[in-house]
């Protein structure tokens, strides 16, 4: 395990919180072990994890099962995993573990201390996505972790490919109210990604529609939630407004046309 220096200094360069890199660290040796499950990384964690260094920090880990699996048995393997990296990188995982099978599939929580002797510990979110409850389109991608630290986390990962990942992005405006979706799909529009051949079956899937009225008129709620979801995982916040409206134009040219 690296020491508290190191992650206090990382915390200081990169401009978050301790604890926002504490659990960055403890995500990448937990997705180490986590990689052996049938299931594909996806979402803002999958930017950051095995896609670009310097993204922003995420709370979650995400992905979609490619294989079908009953309640007990995926918690089960997440059990497995975690103490898997227990063992191997030093990080006091608790043994207890949250699990609960929800609409879309899974979700799990996982708690840990590293800096922290007392209070309550810190906490990683597992989201699951069910096989059937998700439509994958692109290949996979198998993935080295990106591992930004000193000590050695060498893991692979199987992963969305990053138009995919954009185009769920994309769809979640549509679907949920939440600042990171906004911030994604910001980002990953200045990219240059072509989504124009799966963003049709994507919403289609979900039976999602594209409901621009539905989304401006949530631009306040998007506002009011911008600082406190982002501004632990970034060290520059940008201007609200400059992002939604710069969206909402990509928007209009993409899923509009599409």
């Amino acid at each position: 395990m690296i020491t508290e220096f190191e992650i206090r200094e990382f915390a200081r360069k990169s401009g978050v919180p301790e604890t926002t890199v504490e659990r960055d660290y403890a995500q990448n040796w937990l997705l180490a072990y986590l990689s052996k499950l049938k299931m594909a990384l996806k979402g803002g964690t999958g930017i950051r994890k095995v896609y670009i260094e310097d993204y922003r920090f995420s709370d979650d880990l995400d992905f979609t099962l490619l294989e079908d699996l009953e309640a007990d048995r995926v918690k089960e393997l997440i059990v497995k995993a975690m103490r898997e990296a227990k063992g191997d990188s030093g990080i006091s995982f608790d043994e207890n573990i949250r699990f609960k099978e929800v609409e879309n599939g899974y979700e799990a929580a996982i708690y840990f201390r590293i800096l922290r002797r007392s209070g309550n510990p810190l906490r990683i979110k597992i989201d699951i996505t069910k096989k059937e409850n998700e439509v994958i389109i692109l290949p996979l991608e198998r993935r080295k972790i990106i591992h930004p630290y000193s000590d050695s986390c060498n893991a692979e990962v199987l992963a969305y490919s990053l138009q995919e990942i954009f185009a769920e992005k994309i769809r979640s405006l549509f679907q949920r109210t939440r600042p990171r979706d906004l911030y994604d799909v910001w980002y990953l529009s200045k990219l240059g990604l072509d989504v124009s051949g799966i963003i049709d079956e994507k919403f289609r899937f979900k039976g999602v529609k594209v409901d621009f009225d539905g989304l401006l008129s949530r631009k306040d709620d998007f506002r009011n939630a911008w600082e406190s979801s982002l501004r632990h995982q970034l060290k520059n916040l940008l201007d609200f407004d400059t992002v939604f409206d710069e969206v909402m134009k990509f928007l209009g040219c993409v899923v509009w046309k599409s």
